[in-house]
């Protein structure tokens, strides 16, 4: 159902959890900013921009632009080549040392017109409707928060550079590098992809699609199966010899999804593919997976067969890291200021923080997973929990306006 502004504060907690040391005035202000975020939300879920949308990621481009114009940044709109739409790039100036980069992404995984057959609808403080978490939740987190450094006048920054793009699920294949260009230059990286519950992403999973080709030769499937080499057979003993390729003591997963052969039922196939998806938390293991799938598939069992690999890296990891943890006990010192507890989790899915983290570089510290709470993702029930929002908002800002804890500390730190 659609509800009302005074709906929206009902379902709000009646008042926080007593603050220990935290900003009163700051805690207020995100509670008032709950109505300006479900409104925002609502405009940005009613745009279908599912990748590849080309009007509606331009309709989400123009929105952007004149936000962040509206918040007193420079904008930048760079075609997202090969990808459709475009990346928005604003920068705001301030009077400090600190570069802080705020990114997600705006493009969702749903077809055309899912904004039409499911509106934005808000139930027991949960809001629903097509990317209302994975990441257009996101986005508003980003906005709101710049709102109200705004409103407090914050500027002990030298640039708060905010990133959207439009391609973050399939690939980020035209952002990917302005990504890792610009978070080299920054002290911190944000990223807004949805968290669990009372929770940050502390790190997440490589991604990489594996594709195995057969050829064989074809022939009459009655009259002469004989003189085919069937490519079907042959992938399917590849595949079964594939089975183990995962190691769970190193976090990697590999699973064969996707399978085709021939065209015709009368005909024995002369070609087939298969497509595995590989998550690893280790980029050696990459290379292990490589080698090991090309070794087994010189093994023939359809003679006259051969067969090929081909490895497209989507998305390097974004590995637990010292420099994480620092911004993971800062974050943890903040929620404790509301009498709030924050766990640091591990994801298997993947996320534009492999990009922006640097491996064997001085770079970035990097944290994912500030966006909304939120879950069903890439799903018709994906929600994003509205209750949950002044308290998040309130984290954001802080991370903004404190620079991060000392290394190491297995305690939570305090400024």
């Amino acid at each position: 159902m659609t509800i009302s502004a005074g709906t929206v504060q009902a379902v709000l907690p009646a008042s926080p959890a007593p603050m220990r040391m935290g900003d009163p005035v700051l805690l207020s202000s995100s509670q008032a900013r709950a109505v300006a975020f479900r409104d925002e939300l609502r405009q940005l879920v009613a745009i279908d921009s599912g990748s590849g949308q080309q009007e509606g990621l331009d309709q989400v481009a123009d929105f952007l632009a004149q936000r962040l114009s509206r918040l007193g940044a420079q904008v930048e709109r760079i075609p997202a080549n090969p990808s459709a739409g475009e990346i928005v790039v604003g920068r705001i100036r301030g009077r400090g040392s600190r570069q802080i980069m705020l990114m997600v992404h705006y493009d969702t995984i749903f077809p055309d017109g899912e904004a039409d057959r499911r509106p934005f609808r808000v139930e027991a403080g949960r809001a629903f409707g097509p990317g209302v978490a994975d990441a257009k939740g996101g986005v508003v987190m980003i906005l709101q928060a710049l709102e109200l450094l705004l409103e407090r006048k914050f500027t002990d920054f030298a640039t708060i550079t905010v990133l959207f793009n439009p391609d973050e699920e399939i690939g980020s294949r035209g952002s990917s590098e302005l990504i890792a260009r610009l978070a080299a230059d920054q002290d911190v990286v944000f990223s807004f992809e949805p968290s669990p519950p009372d929770s940050v992403i502390k790190s997440t999973k490589g991604i990489a699609y594996l594709t195995l080709s057969v050829e064989g030769r074809a022939a009459h499937a009655g009259a002469s199966p004989e003189s085919g080499r069937n490519a079907a057979v042959e992938l399917a003993h590849q595949i079964l010899a594939l089975q183990e390729l995962g190691d769970s003591s190193k976090g990697t997963t590999v699973n064969w999804t996707r399978i085709r052969a021939g065209d015709r039922p009368n005909v024995i196939p002369a070609d087939a593919t298969a497509t595995a998806d590989m998550r690893f938390s280790d980029p050696t293991e990459l290379v292990r997976v490589r080698d090991e799938i090309k070794s087994t598939i010189q093994r023939r069992r359809v003679a006259n067969t051969s067969a090929t690999l081909t490895v497209r890296p989507q998305r390097p990891p974004f590995p637990a890291n010292a420099a994480t943890q620092r911004l993971v006990r800062q974050a943890q010192a903040i929620h404790q200021e509301l009498g709030l507890n924050l766990k640091a989790v591990a994801m298997g899915f993947g996320t534009d923080a492999g990009h922006a983290y640097q491996p064997g570089k001085q770079g970035p510290a990097v944290l994912e997973g500030l966006g909304v709470v939120g879950g069903n993702l890439h799903s018709p029930a994906e929600w994003a929990d509205l209750e949950s929002v002044p308290a998040r908002l309130y984290l954001v800002v802080r991370l903004l306006e404190t620079r991060p804890c000392p290394l190491p500390g297995p305690e939570p730190c305090r400024e």
